[in-house]
């Protein structure tokens, strides 16, 4: 101020300027007595400063009333100094982050992926250059399906109401792979099990069926958002209920009945069959042990008749007179034994026909048959 009476005095004299020679405050020992009329012209116009930057009242005034307060330097800069100074706790603040216990945290740097944090407190770049994306990665989320009418392998319908329970395994493929992971679960869950009823028939997905197809689903998806490197873990598949619609019920006991008398008359068939095949066996033994019983007698009947064959003709050629004379009587005797004889002598009556009663001879005949 070209005002000698000004806080600075004429010029940055050295015996008017408060801050002494080269902006240095003085050291000196106050007057006593009080402080000189220099220095409290040199306060008020500190004072009336202040007031026009907007940092004036009593709020400015240092711990012991005198002196300018610690934001006495950026209040030369007005509103502008408090929201830079505001701007930049907050900036510092943003370098660090919590990540919790449940959670895992992605941090992208100009939106590019840039690595991966577990649970603690860390440190990034302040915003923009990175930000930070939580995921919990311990809770499990659900999703389910209820009255899916599906196609089983035997051309039949199963109404299906299921649920899957999954988490996130990896973060990074979570956030950058899938736009909407609950529907993706659930449509991959949707198609795995209309894959696998398909195959099945429908009287084993409704009784003995749930957990090994709840098991062979589980597989299947979790294969399927493997490839599609979603970052999900399945962790259940449950089937809660599995049963044919209310209109095919009647329908399918019919089916069921006839499967049922089916194999009734399929064991009865087996029965029968296995009776009959017993006693066919029996009767064909029985037979065969008839036929190696006759022919054993047979042979030995013959062998015994060409023993005694040898035998007469042995006899034969020793004396064939007499073996004729003996085979003769032999058959004779052996042919007329068992006949009925009538002998007449030779001259009993010569000229008288004899009285033979063929009538009581064909009578004997007869009743000796």
């Amino acid at each position: 101020m070209p005002d000698k009476k000004g806080p600075w005095g004429n010029g940055g004299n050295k015996g008017n300027n408060p801050w002494g020679s080269g902006g240095k405050p003085d050291r000196s020992p106050p007057r006593p007595g009080g402080a000189s009329p220099d220095l409290e012209n040199v306060i008020e116009g500190f004072k009336s400063r202040v007031r026009k930057t907007g940092g004036g009242g009593g709020g400015n005034r240092g711990p012991r009333g005198g002196g300018p307060s610690i934001g006495g330097p950026l209040a030369r800069f007005g509103p502008f100094g408090i929201v830079l100074l505001a701007g930049l706790v907050m900036m510092i603040l943003s370098c660090f982050y919590q990540v919790a216990q449940q959670e895992e945290a992605i941090v992208l740097r100009f939106g590019k992926y840039s690595r991966t944090t577990a649970s603690g407190l860390h440190f990034k770049l302040p915003m923009p250059v990175e930000e930070v994306m939580k995921v919990n990665v311990t809770s499990e989320r659900s999703v389910g399906s209820k009255k899916n009418l599906v196609l089983t392998g035997d051309e039949n319908i199963a109404d299906v109401d299921f649920t899957v329970r999954w988490n996130v395994k990896a973060p990074k493929d979570y956030i950058f792979n899938l736009e909407d992971a609950e529907a993706v679960v659930a449509d991959a869950a949707d198609s795995a099990i209309r894959e696998v009823i398909g195959k099945k028939k429908l009287e084993y997905v409704i009784t003995d069926g749930r957990n090994p197809i709840e098991i062979e689903v589980k597989e299947l998806l979790q294969g399927m958002l493997d490839e599609y490197e979603s970052g999900v873990t399945i962790t259940v598949v449950q089937l809660q209920r599995t049963e044919a619609p209310p209109k095919v019920i009647k329908a399918f006991e019919d089916v069921v009945t006839a499967e049922q008398e089916q194999e009734q008359r399929v064991n009865e068939g087996i029965a029968y069959k296995n009776e009959v095949t017993e006693k066919a066996v029996g009767q064909a033994a029985v037979l065969v042990e008839s036929a190696e019983a006759y022919k054993a007698e047979v042979v030995e009947v013959a062998r015994g008749e060409a023993s005694r064959f040898n035998a007469v003709y042995k006899e034969y050629k020793a004396a064939p007179t007499v073996t004729r004379q003996r085979i003769y009587l032999e058959t004779i005797e052996e042919v007329y034994g068992p006949a009925e004889k009538i002998i007449i002598e030779g001259d009993g009556g010569s000229g008288v026909v004899p009285y033979l009663p063929l009538d009581q001879l064909k009578s004997k005949k007869s009743g000796g048959q």
